[in-house]
């Protein structure tokens, strides 16, 4: 049977920063290391995406695994 609850996540703020070298991200609340450089904003959005997306899974798979 199909799950119809409602599913609101708030996703893991990221910061996004660009010097010289490139394109630098790294999650906004945390004492993480700069990440890059990425050549192009679009690179550096692209990755941020593909964390969030890894994030969504792993909450939702946790949360609706365990229940019965």
């Amino acid at each position: 049977m199909q799950d119809n609850r409602r599913r609101v996540y708030a996703l893991t703020s990221w910061t996004v920063k660009k010097n010289g070298a490139g394109w630098f991200i790294r999650r906004t609340y945390e004492n993480d290391e700069w990440r890059g450089p990425y050549a192009t904003e679009t690179s550096a959005c692209l990755t941020i995406a593909r964390h969030l997306k890894r994030e969504l899974v792993k909450r939702d798979t946790r949360l609706f695994s365990a229940q019965p």
